[in-house]
């Protein structure tokens, strides 16, 4: 194992190469979110959104298993254990084929009846919807074998590669867009086959590198019935804690189907796209640090572990803060440079739901401290019950009628709590200092929160106007003021030194 300083250097270098990526990332989804909306139309658009989110309730088969796949990978490479990096990845890939099967029987059967009989669906658009919703399952499935392979990227830290091909995804992404704009046919069955097409590559590109570069990517026929168990049993526990972060995310979005209609999930939908690039802008140091905190776990380093997921936690969101601020403050003005003609609800789902990413950032890294343990039993089912609290909370209050946005200010709430479950389960689990956590973490966040955002309110009572010229000037005049803050409250001397090395080493 390297040592914390090499260790630390290479979290840097990654991160660079991630917000690379995130960066170019950010504004090709941006602009070819603007292009798909004005092809397909509100309709149209929520339709896809809501078809597709359908399908991708499923993911949560995916993202467990991704889970595993990494935490297995990652940990056998802390240990050197080229064999068992081996059966890892083959076993995995097993796992993967038989969850595809699995998905596309459900997804025949139990999908396609809920899409006729229970969505809210304008009938002229109903046999385009489940031509959607076939090649979404079908490009869900193409994912689910990208799976091992993203792993094993991200556990050998290979974040350039990584990188380029987030970057080729998204320009293919934004050359689908511009075809679909231009076609005469029906544009949201288009839309979606040219998306299965890309899935398709860029999965054949993820084969040949990791075939290429690293050896334990070999299919090999050797089924090893105690690690299948030993994976399947820790993705057990896990999918309890993806199912019910599903529930908060798809389930919410079908009861906005059935409550508002279409046009509301084109909202919500526009909503997490933003919420995708300002997660892009913190998950680039989470990608790069996760590899680091597991690894340390797997050969005891304890001060290191908590020292990285402590700095991890507080550094997402920072950076989560500072890409937030902007977009929270001036919501209107920059949804109109953006998409020119606004979806009603689009503005207050923005703001929400940026504050749920905000919650959210705290957590990521103490997540993966949990998962490296791999005994996740009590924080599954702990966190998990508390999260499910989310859909009924929803429904409730879209019973009662309250705006569509309320369902996210119930999620806002949950988050909050599960975080405070997440540290307590810790604490017990690895003497985890939640007092210092608490001092080094959430205190200097809410220093930095206060007077980076007391600003903005000033400027927005000095100065009213609602020129694009005016918001632009409060924007930059509220993102030095927050990076100045951020640098001087948010970050140690040691940490700024750092950041400082880095950059200067990088310019060499």
């Amino acid at each position: 194992m390297e040592s914390p300083s090499n260790n630390h250097e290479r979290v840097a270098h990654n991160t660079l190469f991630l917000y690379i990526r995130m960066f170019i990332l950010m504004l090709i989804n941006l602009y070819t979110t603007r292009v798909i909306l004005k092809a397909l139309g509100e309709t149209d658009y929520g339709i896809h959104n809501v078809v597709s989110g359908f399908v991708a309730m499923f993911i949560m088969f995916s993202n467990t298993m991704s889970t595993a796949i990494s935490r297995y990978i990652t940990f056998s490479l802390g240990k050197d254990d080229t064999a068992r990096t081996k059966s890892v990845f083959s076993n995995a890939l097993l796992i993967q084929a038989g969850l595809a099967l699995f998905v596309f029987i459900v997804g025949e059967v139990a999908l396609v009846w809920f899409l006729n009989h229970k969505m809210d669906i304008p009938p002229e658009r109903m046999d385009a919807a489940n031509i959607v919703l076939q090649l979404a399952l079908m490009q869900f499935i193409f994912l689910l074998f990208r799976t091992p392979f993203d792993a094993c990227i991200v556990a050998h830290e290979r974040m350039s590669v990584y990188a380029y091909l987030g970057i080729f995804e998204g320009l293919s992404g934004l050359i689908v867009a511009q075809i679909v704009a231009h076609s005469s046919t029906d544009r949201l069955v288009l839309y979606t086959a040219l998306t299965v097409v890309l899935a398709v590559v860029v999965l054949a590109l993820y084969y040949g590198f990791c075939r290429i570069n690293f050896e334990e990517c070999r299919l090999v026929w050797s089924p090893n019935r105690q690690l299948v168990a030993e994976m399947l049993g820790f993705s057990g526990w896990n999918f309890l804690g993806v199912m019910a972060g599903v529930m908060r995310t798809q389930g919410i979005n079908m009861l906005l189907n059935v409550f508002c209609g279409p046009t509301v999930n084109a909202a919500r939908g526009l909503a997490m796209q933003v919420n995708k690039a300002v997660t892009r802008f913190s998950q680039g140091f989470i990608t790069a640090i996760n590899p680091q905190i597991t690894k340390n776990y797997a050969i005891g380093n304890k001060a290191e572990y908590e020292h990285l997921a402590m700095t991890g936690s507080k550094i997402a969101f920072l950076l989560s803060f500072f890409s937030s601020l902007p977009l929270v403050m001036e919501t209107d003005t920059l949804l109109g440079l953006w998409l020119v003609k606004v979806p009603a609800h689009t503005c207050l789902f923005v703001i929400f739901i940026l504050c749920q990413v905000m919650v959210d950032s705290f957590s990521n890294p103490l997540i993966t401290l949990l998962l490296a343990t791999g005994d996740i039993r009590k924080l599954t089912v702990t966190v998990s019950c508390t999260t499910l609290l989310c859909f009924p909370l929803a429904y409730l209050l879209l019973w009662l009628g309250l705006f569509p946005e309320s369902t996210i200010c119930g999620v806002v709430a949950i988050s909050m709590v599960t975080l405070c479950i997440r540290l307590h389960i810790l604490h017990e689990q690895l003497d985890f200092p939640v007092r210092t956590y608490v001092s080094r973490v959430l205190l200097v966040a809410l220093r930095v929160v206060v007077p980076s955002v007391a600003l903005p309110l000033l400027l927005k009572v000095i100065w009213p106007s609602t020129t694009i010229g005016a918001a632009i000037l409060r924007i930059v005049l509220m993102e030095v003021f927050a990076f100045i803050v951020i640098v001087t409250i948010g970050l140690t001397r040691k940490e700024r030194l750092f950041i400082i090395n880095a950059i200067r080493k990088k310019l060499n």
